[in-house]
């Protein structure tokens, strides 16, 4: 299982909203309303899509072979197991020893 996956670089700047709610097959997306499905879409000139796309952000959950993942933006899109933590001392998101 990976703990990180690229989905979305940060050379699509403003259209990674759009450009996931356009890519992302979502049958594997739960969390998502059809209302915030629909101002992403509609790109970055809607008024609500910031709003809409801190809501999917927060509540989005991506579920592939079985595990689990979340959003997370720091520029680049990534998906994130939900087993994953983050590392201070690595400065990025871990798999957790087994036994933790």
């Amino acid at each position: 299982m990976e703990t990180m996956i690229l989905f979305a670089a940060d050379d699509r700047g403003v259209y990674i909203p759009q450009y996931f709610a356009e890519a992302v097959v979502r049958e594997l997306v739960t969390g998502v309303t059809d209302e915030n499905w629909a101002i992403l879409e509609a790109g970055p000139e809607h008024e609500w899509y910031w709003e809409a796309w801190e809501d999917v952000c927060n509540s989005a959950v991506l579920t592939t072979n079985g595990t689990k993942y979340t959003l997370f933006q720091d520029g680049d899109l990534w998906l994130i197991s939900e087993s994953a933590e983050w590392s201070d001392e690595e400065g990025t998101f871990i798999e957790p020893e087994q036994g933790e």
